[in-house]
């Protein structure tokens, strides 16, 4: 019977397990994240009299997307987002922010080979995190009078052997990086491209 490094490791946590769970019978506390906000960053007040979150990512809860496992999901950062910062401040008109992506895509990276391979604990997957949206104002006779929008991609990598536990933490801090520098980009997008609209 050949048995390959992963399988070796797998079989030795398992293992692993069945001892720990033998030994102590009481689960650990699942861990809670903090809350995602974005209440620090300066306001954008907008010449709108109302503002529309529309979320039109649709998870396909299946491999290799895995933003549904994720502790926040960045199309939530993005409303989270939204709510913190943008702020309508206009007598009519209103703004529509659109998430047109919000996904963290699982690639498998190839393990080191032969005998220094087995003895390796390799980076095994890849995470890769997108954001895409957009605003779009209209004054009050329904006129499109402005656009604005910003995409943010961050990736991390986690070893082979990691836990559950610690991927759900590595998901959670690449969603944070991700809808950090999304912020960062529509922002300065909404200023530039916006300026008018701003109040």
């Amino acid at each position: 019977m050949t048995l390959d490094r992963r399988s070796f490791m797998t079989t030795a946590l398992a293992a692993t397990g069945l001892v720990g769970l033998s030994a102590c019978t009481t689960p650990n506390p699942a861990p809670i994240y903090p809350d995602l906000t974005f209440q620090g960053r300066p306001p954008l007040r907008l010449n709108v009299a109302d503002l529309q979150i529309i979320n039109e990512v649709v998870p396909p809860l299946a491999a290799p997307n895995v933003e549904h496992l994720a502790p926040v999901a960045p199309a939530a950062a993005v409303e989270r987002w939204a709510a913190d910062v943008l702020q309508p401040a206009g007598a009519t008109g209103r703004g529509i922010l659109a998430i047109r992506q919000g996904s963290i895509i699982e690639e498998k990276l190839a393990p080191t080979g032969g005998v220094k391979g087995f003895f390796t604990i390799d980076q095994s997957e890849r995470y890769t995190a997108t954001i895409v949206a957009q605003l779009d104002l209209f004054d009050g006779a329904n006129r499109r009078v402005g656009e604005a929008r910003a995409e943010a991609t961050h990736f991390v990598t986690i070893a082979e052997d990691a836990s559950l536990t610690e991927r759900e933490a590595l998901w959670y801090g690449l969603v944070e990086k991700a809808a950090q520098d999304f912020a960062v980009t529509m922002e300065e997008t909404i200023r530039q491209e916006l300026a008018p609209h701003l109040r």
